[in-house]
């Protein structure tokens, strides 16, 4: 690689327009998305990694969700190659332990393929593939070299990166100059680390995993004569993203394309210490004491490798600036991976890169669309890891947590995905509007959280369930679901506005029902006050009865919808019982 520029240049008195440091997902995403939006732009990708990279045992982070997929598939044009060589994701399933066995266990998932689909991705053929498509689109990729620095060039100077070829004693560092430079070195972090730019969350989480040749497949660890445990779900288990549940953490097993198996561990460290697992004979043992079942399937796969990764998520005080660089993927955050985001904030970040570089090659890149774009992305990346690390201490919790788990699917379907399908995100004024419309629901957001955990240090055992589908058997979330998916075009910005003025109306009529359960378990002599009280202040909601009036609980700031939260409690309610033991 002679480091000279390529042909196609958007601007002048560089090597080219673009160098991203890290060829994996999000850097290989980053260039083909780069060069499908202009293709003039010459994009340089540096990648430490050789063809042919390892196919199931070779980066983390297999499971997307719904925004993500939609990325992959649409954005970058994968849609095909997602059918034809990765498997479709029945969704996310949770068992939240207690049982003998998973068919006595309670459980949340859904019994068929949602109409938006996501995938379980084997990131070593996914990210071979990329590689092609990027090269295709008219990216240079240059594998098997080490960046050694990124130096920042001042003003309107241009950048440097000096990479070497790895294990080539002969050849020397190669230096290129661009117009911006990407970092996508992953966890290496080379502009945040040489910025100081590293903000850490106050509880450390600790994660290991390791991949299995073959299926630890499960519903195999449930015996045929449980037929109705069977009967209940139409496609197979395996190809859900499984989440099993403790206090604390939760065990993964993702299915891998041909037929393999990731399997992981997830814990808060105050309450379980990764020497728990940190070998990967302790780490089957502790996936065997909390998994019914997998034992003996789980010793007898052949492993094909084994991680450990302290303290996984950090943020960063900036990833976008006015001085041509950015950092994506794991070199700008990561966030907790217990609902699959990470590709959905792949996408986020490599687009606002994109509007950004854009904007440049049209001089109208400003400073406040930089600040912008680093406060919103940076709020959405905190925010979720903060939302979901504060459920680990009562994972086990399967009442609450899947009350927890229907609110965030409500906020993330009607409120935060259509803004990545309708590119509202993209668009500073259309963004303002959106954000002042959910000003209420996001300061709900972590009163609810706050709720959840309250409720759970006094929680009395009033509610149980076997299974519940979050599709099928909650019509209202369905719909949000439905309305929200994207279509061949882009939405225009009055029909993202319309719907998600529809979907914050439903996650206030869930926060009273959320509410009325909360207070039926912990605080039953309360209830009637309260639905004698009408409409609340959802930002006010408590178990702390005393300061329901300070804080404002009776003063709402919307219009009572009451009829409507009648008929959503009866939809959820019908989700739950009442064991028989349960006397007040």
């Amino acid at each position: 690689m002679s480091g000279k520029r390529g042909t196609d240049s958007l601007f002048t008195g560089v090597d080219y327009d673009v160098v991203i440091a890290g060829g994996g997902l999000a850097g290989l995403c980053l260039a083909k998305q780069l060069k499908d939006a202009y293709p003039a732009l010459s994009v340089l990708v540096c990648e430490r990694e050789r063809s042919p990279i390892p196919l199931s045992a070779f980066k983390v982070g297999e499971s997307s969700v719904e925004v993500g997929a939609y990325y992959f598939a649409q954005v970058i044009g994968l849609r095909d190659y997602l059918e034809e060589q990765q498997l479709e994701k029945l969704g996310l399933r949770y068992f939240y332990g207690g049982g003998s066995g998973l068919h006595e266990e309670a459980e949340f998932g859904v019994e068929r393929f949602l109409p938006a689909k996501s995938y379980q991705l084997n990131r070593g053929s996914l990210e071979e593939h990329l590689r092609v498509v990027a090269q295709e689109a008219g990216a240079v990729l240059t594998q098997g070299v080490k960046v050694l620095d990124i130096e920042l060039g001042e003003g309107e100077a241009p950048h440097k990166v000096t990479y070497q070829p790895e294990g080539d004693g002969e050849q020397g560092p190669t230096t290129v100059t661009g117009r911006w430079v990407v970092d996508a070195t992953g966890r290496h972090r080379l502009l945040q680390r040489k910025l100081d730019l590293t903000k850490r969350y106050p509880k450390p989480h600790n994660s290991v995993w390791f991949r299995l040749e073959g299926r630890l497949d499960t519903d195999e660890v449930v015996g045929a004569e449980h037929t109705e445990w069977h009967d209940r779900i139409r496609e197979p288990r395996w190809n859900s993203t499984n989440h099993f549940m403790f206090e604390g953490g939760w065990v993964w097993a993702i299915p891998l394309a041909p037929d393999h198996t990731s399997v992981g561990i997830v814990v808060s460290d105050d309450l379980h210490p990764v020497t728990k697992f940190n070998r990967i004979e302790k780490a089957i043992d502790f996936v065997v004491e909390r998994v019914p079942g997998f034992d003996p399937a789980i010793r007898e796969l052949p492993v094909l490798d084994f991680r450990v990764l302290k303290n996984y998520s950090h943020s960063s005080q900036q990833v976008f600036s006015q001085d041509r660089w950015a950092c994506v993927g794991d070199a700008a955050v990561f966030a907790d991976p217990y609902y699959s985001v990470g590709s959905n904030l792949i996408g986020y970040a490599n687009s606002f890169v994109t509007e950004m570089v854009g904007r440049d090659a049209g001089a109208t890149f400003d400073e406040g669309f930089v600040r912008y774009a680093n406060r919103w992305f940076l709020s959405l990346a905190e925010g979720l890891t903060m939302n979901i690390q504060g459920s680990y201490a009562f994972h086990d919790n399967a009442v609450i947590m899947s009350l927890k788990t229907i609110w965030d699917y409500y906020v993330g379907w009607s409120f935060s995905d259509p803004q990545f399908y309708g590119k509202t995100f993209l668009d500073e004024s259309a963004s303002t509007t959106l954000s002042a419309l959910g000003a209420h629901a996001v300061a709900t957001q972590g009163t609810i959280m706050n709720l959840f955990k309250a409720w759970s240090s006094r929680y009395q055992g009033v509610f149980e369930f076997d299974y519940i589908d979050y599709y099928d058997d909650l019509p209202t979330l369905a719909r949000l679901f439905t309305q929200n998916l994207p279509g061949p075009e882009t939405p225009p910005f009055g029909e993202v506005l319309t719907s998600v003025r529809d979907g914050l109306e439903r996650i206030e009529e869930l926060a009273h029902v959320i509410f009325y359960l909360a207070l039926e378990d912990a605080l039953p002599e309360r209830l009637e006050e309260i639905r004698g009280r009408g409409w609340l202040n959802v930002s006010a909601l408590s178990l702390d009865p005393e300061r329901w009036e300070k804080d404002g609980l009776f003063a709402p700031k919307s219009k009572p919808r009451l009829d409507e939260v009648k008929a959503l409690e009866e939809e959820l309610r019908a989700l739950y019982r009442t064991p028989a033991a349960v006397t007040r």
